[in-house]
């Protein structure tokens, strides 16, 4: 009998002791997920916004009525940078047609990755600009001054973006050519559920190392957590998902771009790190698959990994995307 006890009381304890971890992994980890902390604006930054002109670049700001803090990135009055002009000459030399210096063919929007903000993107949208393409960096919910407590990868996200645009042609009615989405990972996923909306005209979307459904990276993160708490795992996994829910309305598994990306009836460009142990290179290829329409590119860049496919890729694959682009057009 005192045996029996004796375990009693020990399976209680160790009940507790687990439930107590797992509700810690559960705020802890849905914390970390949909509320980062914020970055704040880096030196290069800076320097970039007081001379833009030096890059190819005019930028002004604009604020849209939900609080989305955006910057507007069109080309300077003449060929500068060298980001800008090594992707016209790589453009040329494949013998893609380019526009004169300064003509505006369309409209980029772009989304930064988890734990980004929008000045992230300036160096992308010096390549954009140079081939003819106004830039609308934002800062998505979560990051950067974006007023919004939450990240959300999507689930508000993708009409909020409706919203941002419509506020933007509003004030900016000649920025009325088309429309196209870019995004890096977080972005990625975002851009391509908001290219599943059939009201938004995207002419089309270029994704940079999405993943196929939320529970991915949640699943990648754990990976990461104590050895004692990791052992743990899918418990880890459920307990963070739990956590996400309570604050935001949806499990990970909801937020889905493979079951949007069956939907999207606009080319798609996608792209994705071989050595990417966070996200897998397999889920590039699902999305891949499960693009309906017929024009679509799959690139996928050897040796890099999550966070560097555009430095490993360099002006080449910055070239690709332009092109896809331009032949969207």
């Amino acid at each position: 009998m005192l045996a029996y006890r004796l375990f009693y009381r020990l399976l209680v304890i160790t009940s507790m002791v687990l439930l107590l971890l797992l509700a810690c992994v559960a705020v802890v980890g849905s914390r970390a997920t949909l509320s980062p902390p914020r970055r704040t604006t880096e030196t290069w930054h800076h320097a970039w916004l007081e001379n833009p002109d030096s890059h190819g670049m005019k930028v002004t700001r604009f604020t849209s009525s939900n609080g989305t803090p955006c910057l507007i990135c069109e080309p300077s009055s003449a060929p500068r940078g060298k980001k800008a002009l090594d992707v016209r000459a790589a453009l040329r030399n494949r013998g893609t047609k380019i526009s004169p210096w300064g003509t505006l063919r369309g409209t980029v929007v772009l989304l930064h990755g988890h734990k980004g903000c929008k000045e992230d993107h300036l160096p992308i949208s010096e390549r954009f600009c140079a081939v003819g393409f106004r830039c609308l960096c934002l800062d998505l919910p979560g990051h950067g001054q974006h007023p919004a407590p939450h990240a959300t990868f999507g689930h508000t996200e993708r009409n909020m973006l409706t919203s941002v645009w419509n506020d933007f042609l509003t004030k900016h009615p000649e920025a009325r050519e088309p429309l196209f989405l870019f995004g890096v990972s977080q972005g990625a996923a975002i851009a391509l559920q908001a290219a599943a909306n059939p009201q938004w005209p995207v002419r089309a979307v270029a994704s940079v190392c999405s993943f196929a459904s939320l529970d991915q990276p949640i699943e990648a993160s754990a990976a990461h957590l104590p050895f004692v708490i990791r052992d743990l795992t899918p418990l880890t996994t459920r307990a963070c998902a739990m956590g996400i829910y309570c604050q935001s309305g949806f499990f990970p598994h909801d937020i889905s771009p493979l079951n949007a990306a069956t939907l999207i009836d606009c080319p798609v460009f996608l792209c994705h790190g071989e050595a990417d142990r966070f996200i897998p290179v397999s889920a590039a290829e699902q999305l891949f698959d499960a693009v309906p329409h017929e024009k679509k590119t799959l690139r996928i860049i050897p040796s890099a990994a999550h966070h560097d496919v555009l430095a490993k890729g360099s002006t080449e694959l910055y070239a690709d995307i332009c092109d896809f682009f331009l032949g969207a057009l």
